[in-house]
C-alpha cells in the first residue's frame, strides 16, 4: 500500500445544512484513493469525538472529528486510513458510516438523511473485523 502524505490542505471545516461543523473536500478524489490518515495518540476511552482505529483504540483528530455519519458515505476507514469509496467532488462534505467502524456508539443520535436512530446498542465494527484489518 502506498504511504499517504499529509493532505490537510485538501480540506476545510465549515457549517453544514444542519448547522453542524463538517469537513469538506477542497479537491476531487477518485474511488479507492487514500484521502486522509487519522492522527493522534490512541486512547482506551471512547468519546463522542473519537474514532475507533482498532479494538479499544480511539483517536481524536482535528479533521476527522468533523467527518459526519452517513448511511451513504463517500469515505471508508481502514485502520488509520480513510479511502474514497466513490468519486468525490470538490466542495463535497466528507462522511463515513460510524456503524462500520465503531464497536459501540458513544453518543446516540438521529441520522438526518434517514431519520434512523443510531444508539449505543447499535454494534458497529466487531472484534473479528479489527482482527482482519
Amino acid at each position: 500500500m502506498r504511504r499517504v502524505i499529509d493532505r490537510s490542505d485538501c480540506f476545510r471545516i465549515d457549517e453544514n445544512q444542519h448547522g453542524e461543523k463538517a469537513t469538506y473536500s477542497r479537491f476531487a478524489f477518485s474511488r479507492g484513493e487514500p484521502v486522509y490518515t487519522v492522527r493522534g495518540e490512541p486512547s482506551g476511552t471512547r468519546t463522542r469525538e473519537s474514532i475507533e482505529i482498532a479494538l479499544n483504540q480511539h483517536v481524536v483528530d482535528y479533521y476527522a472529528v468533523y467527518l459526519n455519519h452517513s448511511f451513504s458515505p463517500n469515505l471508508c476507514l481502514k485502520g488509520r486510513q480513510f479511502f474514497a469509496v466513490r468519486e468525490i467532488e470538490p466542495g463535497e462534505e466528507l462522511t463515513f458510516n460510524y456503524l462500520e467502524t465503531e464497536s459501540a456508539i458513544a453518543s446516540p443520535f438521529t441520522c438526518y438523511a434517514t431519520g434512523r436512530n443510531v444508539n449505543s446498542q447499535a454494534r458497529g465494527a466487531s472484534v473479528e473485523s479489527f482482527k482482519q484489518g
